[in-house]
């Protein structure tokens, strides 16, 4: 009897220890959910609160990589552009007089069409200019260009320091024009840098239409003065120095 009793009691403690221990695991699993589920809740008012923090962020933080197109019109970079426009205007129309000047005083034929040619070409690129401003929303005006200014000047300068009918004078025509458009491409080719960085892509194409008329118009005036022009004022040098010794 005795012996049994042990036995009924060690199967009752047995019974007791698993119910506790199955009530502790359940327990367990009861909290371990309750984490998981507050931490997925914290998780999602996180993400709630970043989402509605974007939404709300002005147009200039959400875009720092490029040009907001909000602050642009106001901007110093803006007016720097648009003076930029206004400077090289002032040099087109200025060269075209230029360019006729230019024209009236060559002895070479070639010379003298490229010039006439290039003026028409100028005109064109004027009106482009035109086009520019109004897209702006602005009226082209022009700003005095000091640059192409003293370009134009020490064309004119040539043109009374050497005698009429010589290619010695082609040929500083032709100095005095690539520097002029040695200016330009140099003021295109930034212009249009600047214009896609602002985001002005149509005006940038217009620009960039201008810059690659400039590069020609550089090639041809060196092809003609190395085709023919370098080497016929190298010539009246020559004859220069054989009319000397011989006097």
């Amino acid at each position: 009897m005795p012996r049994t009793a042990t036995k009924k009691s060690s199967s009752s403690s047995k019974s007791g220890s698993s119910k506790s221990t199955s009530r502790s695991n359940s327990g367990s699993r009861s909290n371990g959910s309750s984490r998981s589920s507050a931490s997925k809740s914290g998780a999602t008012s996180r993400s709630n609160t970043r989402s509605n923090s974007s939404r709300n962020a002005s147009p200039t933080s959400r875009n720092r990589g490029g040009a907001s197109k909000e602050v642009m019109p106001g901007s110093m970079l803006h007016e720097f552009f648009m003076d930029a426009l206004k400077d090289i205007y002032w040099a087109e129309k200025a060269l075209m007089k230029g360019l006729q000047k230019m024209a009236k005083n060559t002895t070479s034929e070639d010379l003298r069409a490229a010039f006439e040619d290039h003026r028409v070409v100028t005109g064109n690129q004027v009106q482009r200019l035109e086009q520019i401003f109004e897209m702006m929303g602005k009226k082209a005006q022009a700003k005095k260009c000091p640059a192409m200014q003293g370009l134009l000047e020490e064309s004119a300068e040539t043109i009374e320091e050497t005698e009429d009918d010589t290619y010695t004078r082609d040929c500083a025509l032709i100095v005095n024009a690539q520097k002029a458009e040695h200016y330009e491409i140099a003021a295109y080719g930034s212009l249009v840098t600047l214009a896609r960085a602002m985001g002005h892509t149509e005006a940038a194409d217009l620009l960039q239409e201008t810059l690659d008329e400039e590069k020609e118009t550089d090639a041809l005036l060196t092809q003609i003065a190395e085709g023919h022009i370098n080497e016929e004022a190298l010539a009246e040098f020559e004859n220069e120095e054989s009319e000397e010794e011989e006097d």
